[in-house]
């Protein structure tokens, strides 16, 4: 039994055929507008065939579904979604499971990765990860004010009403959120390097953190942080065309919701305003563009949305690293709004000679280049440290999995 999924920019809709060696006919009775007619007849209709048919892709969902679920049942599907799709290995990790930090060890700027894997964002992340590369799914810096306090900035913090934004909480109270978080969260410290922490501008990093607290996270600018090329970001069945067809469905479904994750970034890429996703598909057409080389044009930093500038937690962190310094002489020619999680633990700022990292955090015991201070399992971060800063960074750079093969200077 085969299942094929039929796309334009106005719907989604699919059939299944016993038999592929005979004709079938997927009638459209009629047009949700004139511009959908148009559209057909300049571009034709979007056909998916499953790759598994319908037993497979019903398997696949059974895959899936587990994973939000909060129980060691999520868990064991977390752990076998990500070790089949991506290759990640799961060691169990020495004993303790958590450090006991010293302060005075800990710097501002110093970076989190954060993994979780259970639950509702346990599968969120599981998602990311697997679309992105990224073998963390959330990220965290430290910032220590004049008395000595330390404090966790984070972009994607959920307040009292469940609204994410950006937030600076005291460490104390960020750490036992973290030891009770019952997505079971695995945690390294990365700390920044000597030599990057000299140039560190920690009033500046301040003054960017307290310009951004509150303000909501960066929904408008998440997905295209991972498209950069025209195919080869996407994993099957995922391609540009089935990505146009969900956003018009949500579009329909959720307007709020659609205008807050891509219209006013896809105006932005256009230069226009207010523009509705079929407008913006209208205009990219007289343009002479595709819809695919619209959603690959870079996101700009200086760009600024109806709530303000627009950050990931990882753009978050990675702004306030450009208003430190950290990317000099590259601050100007560098848009970490298309910087993923994986990309920022490849930056190589980190610290580097495991003899320098404290005694609490465990390296050596566990192997690791950089410190893990919560979890069961060792963190693998592949390709950590590695890849210098230089201009127009992450700007075409593929992800396209189960290798996430990255060529030099993309």
């Amino acid at each position: 039994m085969d299942l094929y999924v039929f796309a334009t920019p106005y719907r989604i809709a699919w059939d299944y055929y016993m038999r592929s060696n005979e004709n079938h006919t997927f009638e459209i009775k009629a047009w949700e507008e004139a511009a959908e007619l148009e559209y057909v007849k300049q571009h034709g209709i979007a056909v998916f065939l499953m790759p598994s048919g319908m037993l497979g892709t019903l398997l696949s969902l059974v895959d899936v579904v587990p994973l939000f679920s909060n129980t060691g049942w999520g868990q064991d599907a977390n752990l076998a979604f990500l070790q089949k799709h991506m290759g990640t290995s799961f060691q169990k990790r020495s004993a303790p499971w958590s450090a006991n930090i010293r302060r005075e060890d800990v710097h501002s700027g110093d970076f989190l990765a954060l993994s979780k894997i259970r639950g509702r964002w346990g599968g969120f992340q599981t998602l990311e990860k697997w679309v992105t590369g990224a073998f963390a799914g959330h990220t965290a810096v430290f910032l220590k004010d004049e008395n000595g306090t330390l404090w966790v900035a984070e972009s994607g913090y959920e307040n009292k009403k469940g609204d994410e934004i950006i937030s600076m909480t005291p460490w104390d109270e960020w750490w036992g959120m973290a030891l009770k978080d019952d997505s079971n969260p695995q945690i390294a410290l990365l700390p920044l390097h000597p030599d990057v922490r000299a140039r560190f501008n920690e009033s500046a990093a301040w003054e960017f953190a307290r310009s951004m607290y509150g303000k909501p996270y960066g929904y408008h600018n998440m997905i295209f942080s991972w498209i950069d090329t025209m195919s080869d970001n996407y994993p099957p069945p995922l391609d540009a065309n089935l990505v146009m067809a969900i956003m018009s469905m949500w579009t329909r479904l959720q307007p709020h919701y659609a205008s807050n994750m891509w219209n006013e970034a896809l105006n932005k890429r256009l230069g226009t305003e207010k523009l509705d996703l079929h407008g913006v598909i209208s205009e990219t057409e007289k343009r002479g563009l595709s819809f695919n080389q619209l959603l690959t044009i870079p996101e700009r930093d200086d760009w600024e949305y109806s709530d303000g500038k627009s950050t990931t937690c990882v753009a978050f962190i990675l702004s306030m690293y450009k208003a430190a310094g950290v990317f000099a002489p590259f601050t100007e020619s560098i848009q970490v709004t298309e910087f993923t999680i994986r990309d920022a633990y490849m930056l190589k700022i980190f610290e580097d000679n495991q003899t320098r990292l404290p005694s609490w955090c465990n390296a050596a015991a566990d192997r690791l280049p950089f410190c893990q201070i919560l979890g069961e399992y060792k963190m693998d971060l592949p390709e950590y440290n590695t890849i210098e800063p230089y201009a127009n960074m992450n700007e075409n750079c593929p992800s396209a999995p189960p290798t996430y093969n990255r060529p030099s200077r993309c």
